[in-house]
C-alpha cells in the first residue's frame, strides 16, 4: 500500500488518497485469505485501469454519434439553397383581374379588352431603376391550364397572386384553396420565391381591405391545414413530390410562419391613375 499511497499521494487531493486507502485496505483483507502470488497492488492497478477501458468505451461512441450528428448538421446547415428562377408570375382565380395587370406591367404588350385569359400570356417587364429587363408570365387560373402551373413557378422568382377584393367575402374559401396549393407548391418553399398578395378592385363598391382579407385568408388557410396537412397537396411531379406541412405545428397559422415573405398590397388596375408602386417595388427588392 505504501507504493501506491506514495505515489498517487502528491498528485490527487488527501481526501481522494483517502478513499483509495480505504478500498485498499478492504481488498486487500478479502484477497489475503487466497494467498495470491501477485500483490494488492497490482490488482489494485488492473482494477482501475478496467474502469478506465469501461469509461472510455461508453464515451466513444457517443462522441463520435456527436461528432457525426455535429457533421451532418453542419452539412445540412451548409448546404446550399436552390436558386430561384426570374420570372415574374401572376396568379390567381379568373377574373382577379391578372390579364389587365400584365398587360400594364408588360412592356412589349398593348392591352386588350377581355378581362379573364384562357392561355398563358408572355411578356417583358422592364425594371424602373435599372431597366432590366425580365419574362413576364400571366398564368391564368382555369382549371384547363393549372396542371402548367408547377412548372412556371419552378422558374418563378417572385409571385404576384392577384384577388378581387370586391368578392372576396363570397370566395374567400376558394381563393384560400388556390392559395394553398401555390404556397406549399415544393419550388416556392426549396427556393423561398417571394409572394406578394395583390387586392385588386379596392376602388369597387364593397370591396375587403388587405388587412382585413390577411386575417380571412390566414384563418381559412389554418382551417385547410386540419384537412390537407396530413397530406398536402404537393404540386410537381410524383417522383418529386415532398410533405409540406404550411406553418408551425402547434399553433394557428400566420403568414409569418412561412420561411419566404408573403407581403400585401392593393389597387386597382383598372384605375389608370394607380401606378402600383408596391408591385413595382416589390419586384425590384427581389430580382
Amino acid at each position: 500500500m505504501n507504493n501506491i499511497y506514495t505515489k498517487v499521494g502528491g498528485l490527487l487531493p488527501s481526501q481522494i488518497t483517502d478513499i483509495i486507502k480505504t478500498y485498499y485496505i478492504k481488498i486487500d483483507q478479502i484477497l489475503k485469505p487466497f494467498n495470491l502470488p501477485i500483490s494488492t497492488d497490482y490488482i489494485l492497478i488492473a482494477i482501475f485501469t478496467l474502469l478506465v477501458l469501461v469509461v472510455l468505451s461508453s464515451l466513444g461512441p457517443s462522441s463520435s454519434s456527436s461528432s457525426s450528428s455535429s457533421s451532418s448538421s453542419s452539412s445540412g446547415s451548409s448546404k446550399p439553397k436552390k436558386k430561384k428562377g426570374n420570372q415574374i408570375v401572376l396568379t390567381g382565380l379568373s377574373g382577379s383581374g391578372k390579364t389587365r395587370l400584365f398587360f400594364k406591367l408588360s412592356k412589349n404588350s398593348t392591352e386588350i379588352n377581355t378581362l379573364t385569359s384562357i392561355n398563358i400570356n408572355k411578356g417583358t417587364y422592364e425594371t424602373t431603376q435599372s431597366k432590366k429587363k425580365l419574362p413576364l408570365i400571366d398564368a391564368p387560373g382555369n382549371e384547363r391550364t393549372k396542371t402548367s402551373l408547377p412548372d412556371i413557378l419552378s422558374n418563378a422568382g417572385v409571385i404576384v397572386y392577384v384577388l378581387d377584393s370586391s368578392t372576396f367575402l363570397d370566395n374567400s374559401t376558394l381563393e384560400a384553396q388556390n392559395l394553398y396549393d401555390i404556397l406549399t407548391s415544393q419550388a416556392v418553399f426549396e427556393k423561398h420565391i417571394p409572394v406578394n398578395i395583390f387586392c385588386n378592385k379596392t376602388d369597387a363598391d364593397g370591396s375587403t381591405d388587405k388587412e382585413t382579407i390577411s386575417n380571412l385568408l390566414e384563418k381559412d388557410l389554418d382551417d385547410l391545414r386540419k384537412t390537407r396537412g396530413a397530406t398536402p397537396i404537393v404540386l410537381g411531379g410524383d417522383e418529386e413530390k415532398k410533405e409540406i406541412y404550411l406553418g408551425v405545428e402547434g399553433t394557428s397559422f400566420q403568414f409569418d410562419h412561412l420561411p419566404y415573405e408573403v407581403s400585401f398590397s392593393s389597387g386597382s388596375v383598372k384605375d389608370t391613375n394607380d401606378e402600383l408602386s408596391d408591385i413595382h417595388q416589390f419586384i425590384s427588392n427581389h430580382l
